[in-house]
């Protein structure tokens, strides 16, 4: 009796599914497995993206992840026009790298080059309720697009921005880890002043610390964590202790930037009251470690110690 409810249940959302799709489209079909619970009710469309192919092109199909060279005009509703690239050349963008809004990352799917087509933008993939410049808000556009070029192009981590010096951070601070002796890991500049030593690990763990911020940690954990570092900084450790602690720290930095979502990095995070997204936070690895680098060369500088990469 339940099976035949759950059927009966599939064949009317399906029914209600199809009445909701507009002419020509491919009919959402709401049928789930049976491990997933069944609901009743209608099927709602919202934020549909539409399209009128005007040309269909004979080349190159505009795969995912491909740049695409485009020829565009884009009006409002009422035929105001906002934007166009005639004039001023093609436009570029790399499809999947959030470049661009939401109706252009889906809008030119199947289409190959020399095709034309007409974009029907809901505010939802367009520039939403705030809108931007010209753009007023909950605009829907329309778009006439040209399918001029697709290649391919390497895949880029959507944290390469950070990546970038972040690497080059890394290998300074664990050069000049190497280069300062043992025995000169205790010297300070003066009293109540961070040592050698104290530096190298409040790199280390301060990465780790704002790994877990960026992650979107509880405020109470992560000043438990802040007392424990300052507590760890002080601690005795070997040479070869904190230089492991810096090269596991580095790793773990690094695996996060590559492994980034473009989504995520947009996420919104709290960074001990100030609003920024798990980008800002991430971004401030770069910042934190650059500070305290900055530091440890004044340290060797003082000792007459020369950085590696500066001889």
């Amino acid at each position: 009796m339940r099976s035949a409810l759950i059927l009966a249940a599939w064949a009317i959302a399906a029914a209600a599914a199809a009445r909701a799709q507009p002419a020509g489209s491919i009919p959402f079909d709401p049928h789930v497995p049976p491990s997933v619970p069944p609901v009743s009710g209608t099927v709602t469309e919202a934020a549909a993206l539409r399209y009128i192919d005007t040309r269909i092109g004979t080349g190159a199909v505009a795969a995912p992840g491909m740049e695409y060279t485009v020829q565009y005009t884009g009006w409002l509703r009422d035929g105001t026009k906002f934007d166009s690239s005639a004039g001023r050349g093609p436009f570029k963008f790399v499809q999947g790298r959030r470049l661009v809004i939401a109706g252009w990352e889906m809008g030119f799917e199947g289409m190959k080059v020399g095709g034309t087509r007409r974009l029907f933008i809901p505010y939802q993939l367009g520039y939403g309720e705030q809108g931007r410049g010209r753009i007023p808000p909950k605009a829907e556009l329309i778009f006439d697009v040209e399918l001029l070029d697709v290649k391919e192009v390497p895949a880029v981590p959507a944290a390469a921005d950070l990546l970038l010096p972040f690497g080059e951070l890394r290998e300074h601070v664990l050069a000049l880890a190497e280069a300062v002796p043992e025995e000169e890991y205790a010297w300070r500049p003066g009293p109540g002043i961070r040592s050698f030593q104290e530096v190298f690990l409040h790199i280390a763990l301060g990465n780790r610390l704002m790994l877990n911020i960026a992650s979107g940690q509880p405020q109470d954990a992560l000043l438990k964590q802040i007392e424990e570092n300052s507590a760890a900084e002080k601690a005795p450790a070997t040479k070869a202790q904190i230089l492991q602690k810096l090269r596991d720290s580095f790793e773990a930095v690094r695996q996060t930037l590559e492994n980034a979502r473009a989504g995520t990095l947009a996420r919104d995070i709290d960074f001990f009251g100030t609003p920024t997204t798990e980008r800002g936070v991430l971004a401030s690895i770069d910042t934190h470690i650059a500070e305290h680098l900055g530091q440890a060369i004044a340290y060797a500088r003082m000792n007459g110690i020369v950085p590696p990469w500066s001889k």
